[in-house]
């Protein structure tokens, strides 16, 4: 399955007012997005992330985006990718506003710092 249908099949499965649970038939699309369970595909979170975003997601598929996939991979591969982070976060004020919605986790202070001055308003 290519990106762009992962992250349609996404904004599906988490724009819902159903509740995501391992029945529903898009229970893949919460697998296949946690970095954990396949830390080998980090760059394909990566552009799977900014599949959604460009996609203008509606806020409540934002808040998972930001909680789960970007929030795993700062806190997973954040040396790797904070500077791409910041870049993005630079010219494209959606995903400043997706930082937003990003917490901690197990990111490292220094990587967290720059977050936090890369990012908009924490929401």
């Amino acid at each position: 399955m290519s990106i762009e249908q992962w992250a349609d099949a996404y904004i599906e499965a988490y724009g819902s007012q159903d509740v995501l649970t391992p029945d529903s038939p898009l229970w893949w699309v919460f697998e296949r997005s946690l970095l954990p369970l396949r830390p080998e595909a980090a760059e394909e979170i990566w552009t799977f992330v900014l599949a959604v975003l460009v996609r203008s997601p509606p806020q409540k598929v934002l808040g998972t985006l930001a909680a789960g996939p970007l929030e795993d991979l700062i806190a997973y591969e954040g040396d790797r990718f904070i500077e791409r982070i910041e870049q993005h976060a630079r010219h494209d004020p959606a995903f400043r506003h997706l930082l937003g919605g990003v917490w901690q986790n197990q990111a490292s202070p220094e990587i967290w710092e720059r977050v936090e001055v890369a990012r908009g308003i924490q929401w």
